[in-house]
Parts: structure tokens; C-alpha cells; sequence
């Protein structure tokens, strides 16, 4: 993968439960298939927090994907923004390494604000190269 490839974790919550979360989720991977993504795949619900008997049923689970850099990000949080203003409801958590943005279907001017700030954070190399 190239340097400017940047590998991003997707969660999606929904209040109404797994069946609409599943459901739904296969709406959104519809349309994030349009997007410049490298790579796609469904990975395992996060771990549940400590003291608590399970993970959250509204957690329909992890996508992970690779994106072609910063401008794919950019349409992908975009998109999910999008895509939960109309659905009304549900969230969607993005993390690119060490970042992670938290996206509601709330006031985009504010959400707008924190997208450009974690697109340009992630698009920075890592210290770590």
C-alpha cells in the first residue's frame, strides 16, 4: 500500500436493534462501495467495555477499509454523514490509527468543523515511518 493509503475502521450503531442495524449497514456498504476503496471487510464487533456482560446489541459490527488517502476519507465521512441525516438516527464511529471521529445525524456546520480537522490530522504521515 502506498503511503497515502490510509486504513480506516467503521462502527455502526443503531437504538433500533441488530436486525436494523444488519439491514441498514448493507445500505451504507452499497454506497461506500462507490467510493475510491481499496479494500473492504467485515470484521468482528468491538470488544464490549469492562464490567458489562456483553457487547451493545445495537452494534452491527466493524467494516474495514483501506482508502486511497485523505480525498477518500473526506467522501466517505461525507457520505456517512449523509447517510445517517437520512436515516434519521443511529451513529457511525470512524478511527484512522490513533483518531477516531464520532458522527450523529446532528448539526452538520459543527460536524463540518470536526471533519476537517480529522481529515487533515489523518492525512499526516505518522511518526512512526
Amino acid at each position: 500500500m502506498d503511503s497515502t493509503a490510509l486504513d480506516v475502521a467503521l462502527v455502526f450503531r443503531d437504538p433500533d436493534g441488530p436486525e436494523v442495524a444488519d439491514r441498514d449497514m448493507e445500505f451504507l456498504l452499497d454506497e461506500i462501495r462507490q467510493l475510491d476503496v481499496l479494500r473492504l471487510a467485515h470484521a468482528a464487533a468491538p470488544a464490549p467495555p469492562p464490567g458489562t456482560r456483553a457487547a451493545d446489541a445495537s452494534v452491527f459490527g466493524s467494516v474495514l477499509l483501506g482508502l486511497a488517502g485523505a480525498p477518500a476519507l473526506k467522501s466517505l465521512i461525507l457520505l456517512a454523514q449523509d447517510w445517517l441525516a437520512r436515516r434519521n438516527g443511529g451513529t457511525i464511529d470512524l478511527k484512522v490509527g490513533d483518531d477516531e471521529l464520532h458522527l450523529t445525524s446532528v448539526s452538520r456546520a459543527d460536524q463540518r468543523l470536526a471533519i476537517e480537522a480529522f481529515v487533515a490530522r489523518a492525512a499526516q504521515p505518522s511518526s512512526d515511518e
